[in-house]
């Protein structure tokens, strides 16, 4: 089988460890809720991110960015749910009760995967350059798909546990505040990195 597997999996490290939005939505949910209330979050990234893999390895990903409309219409959708993102990622709060209901889960991480521009390029460049060539397509994909999978949850906990962290040294709102605004920058960063 033709699979160069150590490319593979650095280039699966490397997409997955650097910032995006799936990475400062965990890491603002592990400085909120802790590891264990953002599990739920990681694990509908983690699902939703699979199947978009899946999405690129048949190659339907492919067809979707052949078509300048299907294209246009997912850039602008990527666009306006991370903006609301970045808005939500402004407003952290040292202060969280335990009634909380706003925050996101499961099926918000999951369906978050197929508007998230770096989500969709990872898995068309993965799927590109390094899906397996056996004789079973099946095969080849879920390798493909389960590969990069695996290497992205250690990255996963890595955010979630780095927001904990910060929660135990940010105190103040002021703080806070000043982390929400560098937050929403990134974010907005990525929104124009869609557009050039």
């Amino acid at each position: 089988m033709g699979f160069d597997l150590a490319g593979y999996l650095l280039f699966a490290f490397v997409t997955s460890i650097t910032p995006g939005p799936n990475n400062y939505l965990l890491f603002s949910y592990g400085k909120l809720f802790g590891f264990k209330r953002s599990s739920y979050l990681m694990f509908g990234i983690f699902l939703g991110f699979f199947v978009l893999l899946y999405i690129a390895g048949y190659g339907i990903a492919g067809i979707i960015t052949q078509s300048s409309t299907a294209e246009i219409i997912l850039k602008v959708v990527s666009s306006a749910w991370l903006l609301y993102l970045a808005i939500v990622l402004s407003r952290l709060s040292s202060e969280v009760s335990e009634g909380n209901n706003s925050r996101a889960g499961f099926l918000q991480g999951f369906i978050l995967q197929f508007v998230n521009p770096k989500a969709w390029i990872m898995a068309i460049t993965g799927a590109a350059a390094f899906l397996p060539k056996s004789a079973s397509i099946h095969f080849n994909v879920f390798i493909f798909a389960i590969s990069f999978g695996l290497v992205g949850i250690p990255c996963m906990i890595s955010w979630i546990a780095f927001g904990d962290l910060i929660s135990k040294v940010l105190k103040s709102e002021k703080a806070n505040r000043i982390l929400g605004i560098v937050l929403f920058l990134l974010m907005v960063a990525s929104i124009v990195m869609i557009w050039i």
